[in-house]
């Protein structure tokens, strides 16, 4: 089988009196392991055969474009540059195919920790993340076909206006909301139109958008309370962000789309001038003494290949692993590097202006019998079997838990957006409060099937900025974060704010009516604080630190004159030539929400340029 889960017998403590933990949670991870453990795209490249990439009249080790990385941004450039028949592109993955079990909506958290996880952890800076082993906070992101499109929560969000003039305003032309806009909405196709601007959505697309067939009470109770509360039902992607709504998500009938679904698996096997490579990680960028990148060398099966482009180099292996492959590759900060014994090709600021949306765990609703959705062990395994073997999938697990349960709001008047995002976990509170450090650890259960709720409050302007290095003790293993949490603790401000908010919830109709209640018990780490005062919440925010997983930045674009870009508003990488980065770590400033559309976005945009640097202008200057 392709997909391995979440080894238990090591991550469960010793007489853990957490349900994943159980027998039951071994025979589910084995019944999920066998309903979904394989994959299509597997399926269909051995009913295609791979000769077809091998009989385009190339040599085998030479390509126009090389485009490391298949995850949000990677796949757009594949496909659009493999829609040029003239043009050779080698797409490498360094995971496996995108397992089935990802397409299943309700067993998003199940993929957490798996062999299709990169399983980072980040490192302590004292502040954050204090209550968990080792004082570091866990960093999932996808290994596999569609990277971290493949193993998020689905939903789609934007971001804000002002998020894309900042960028702009910051010397990046090009990359106005006005200027981005078209090209969220080239790739999208939102199937649910009725109650939308055509002016914000496309629907002609590859990337799927729609609503989940499957909502239940909890999440509805949410919007209703949110929305009671005195924030409009809205459509966050679209004119106003500060409101509420069910969101969206990349899916289509009640599956995951994963932007490997979207844009790779039709053309996979009907273009022959593209070739994938899965389980090929790329660990050096080439460059001649003129500093032209021309390959890459990769490693699959244990076994080295180098491989030559002859126009570009695309790195898209996101906020992580793009900046670990520069310096690898001899661009990068040039003490840091020769530390290494790195040859320096380019001293630039790569792994810097790392950061990411921080938010906490704690605040935890309970729902009485009648609202909760909890059902028995025998009902969790039926309803596995009911999905796998539905032609048309509905039911629990076609939808995700409350996890769509989306707000915004501006924690003051005077701001100009929202800097506070809610997004709503599912949990077992009785569970979650004796142990949360493990229950939120190990997620393996369907998100559909629980009796409280976990909203978070998330931070959306983060003022903190961390760094990335290279492992210190083998620099090709996995590099060491510094995401830097609450170093400025201003950052704990909206937090606060944002959680005054969210505790107000409690006196609405809509949480009064069925019952649900915040738990008022303190938690492990916090028991020396008072329940919901201020302080309380700071410990909370310090001890059970979290993250909607959203790293950016640590290949900040800027324009000439930033002393910390590494790359051109073209998305070329200084002071060398024939290398571009298209990913996530290119956003000089986190959006306001979500960073799954943002990073398609920065896939259409930046694919853009590449088209016209090599089919609209004759002369391919790289100076940026």
């Amino acid at each position: 089988m392709l997909w391995q889960p979440l080894n238990l017998s090591a991550v469960c403590p010793p007489c853990a009196q957490v349900a994943a933990c159980s027998h039951f949670g071994f025979v589910y991870l084995n019944l999920l392991v066998q309903l979904f453990g394989d994959s299509v795209d597997r399926r269909n490249d051995e009913a295609h055969g791979r000769l077809h990439n091998d009989s385009f009249g190339y040599a085998p080790d030479e390509y126009d474009f090389i485009v490391v990385g298949a995850g949000a941004a990677g796949c757009v450039v594949a496909n659009r540059l493999s829609a040029n028949e003239q043009w050779k592109v080698l797409l490498l993955e360094a995971g496996p195919e995108q397992p089935d079990v990802t397409l299943v909506p309700g067993l998003s958290t199940a993929l957490l920790g798996s062999n299709v996880d990169w399983q980072y952890r980040t490192k302590p800076n004292g502040k954050s993340c204090l209550a968990r082993d080792e004082t570091g906070c866990d960093w999932p992101r996808g290994k596999m076909m569609g990277g971290s499109s493949s193993i998020n929560s689905l939903a789609y969000v934007r971001g804000n206006r002002l998020d894309y003039d900042k960028w702009a305003e910051l010397g990046n032309v090009g990359w106005s909301y006005d200027e981005v806009l078209p090209y969220f909405k080239k790739s999208e196709r939102n199937i649910n139109m009725e109650a939308l601007d055509r002016k914000y959505h496309g629907v002609r697309g590859e990337q799927f958008v729609s609503r989940f067939p499957y909502f239940d009470q909890p999440s509805i109770m949410m919007t209703e309370a949110f929305n009671q509360r005195g924030l409009p039902i809205l459509d966050f992607n679209g004119a106003h962000q500060e409101g509420t709504m069910q969101a969206q998500a990349v899916s289509l009938d009640g599956e995951r789309v994963s932007t490997n679904n979207a844009f790779i698996q039709p053309i996979r096997w009907k273009r022959p001038n593209l070739t994938v490579k899965t389980k090929s990680e790329a660990v050096k960028v080439l460059f001649d003494k003129q500093k032209k990148a021309y390959g890459v060398v990769y490693v699959h099966h244990d076994k080295v290949y180098t491989v030559k482009a002859r126009k570009e180099v695309i790195l898209s292996g996101g906020a992580i692993n793009t900046p670990k492959l520069l310096m690898l590759s001899g661009v990068g900060p040039k003490e840091h590097l020769e530390h290494f014994g790195i040859p320096v090709v380019q001293d630039l600021a790569v792994g810097e202006n790392l950061h990411d949306h921080v938010t906490f765990n704690g605040i935890v609703v309970a729902l009485p019998n009648k609202t909760a959705t909890t059902v028995s062990n025998d009902e969790i395994i039926q309803s596995v079997y009911d999905y796998a073997n539905s032609k048309i999938k509905d039911g629990p697990l076609s939808g995700n838990g409350p996890v769509s349960s989306i707000a915004f709001i501006r924690t003051e008047p005077h701001l100009p957006a929202p800097d506070i995002q809610y997004q709503v976990d599912n949990v077992m509170w009785e569970e979650f409060v004796c142990d949360p450090v493990t229950t939120t650890k190990i997620t393996i259960f369907p998100t559909a099937f629980y009796n409280g709720l976990l909203p978070r409050t998330m931070n959306l302007v983060p003022k903190s900025r961390g760094i990335l290095l290279l492992n210190s003790t083998n620099p090709h293993g996995p590099p060491f974060l510094y995401p830097n949490y609450f170093g400025d603790d201003s950052d704990l401000i909206p937090l606060i704010k944002g959680a005054r908010f969210l505790l107000s919830l409690e006196k609405t109709e809509a949480f009064r009516s069925r019952g649900a209640y915040f738990v008022k018990t303190p938690l492990p780490e916090c028991r020396d604080h008072k329940w919901g005062t201020d302080e309380y919440i700071v410990c909370l925010a310090r001890q059970y630190t979290s993250t909607p997983y959203h790293p950016v930045g640590t290949c900040k674009m800027g324009p000439t004159w930033d002393q910390k870009a590494v790359v051109s508003p073209r998305l070329r990488v200084y002071g060398v030539s024939h290398l571009r980065v298209i990913d996530a770590s290119i956003m000089p400033i986190v959006p306001r929400g979500n960073t799954n559309a943002p990073s398609i976005m920065v896939g259409e945009r930046g694919v853009a340029f590449v088209l016209e640097d090599w089919l609209h202008s004759d002369n391919h200057s790289y100076s940026g």
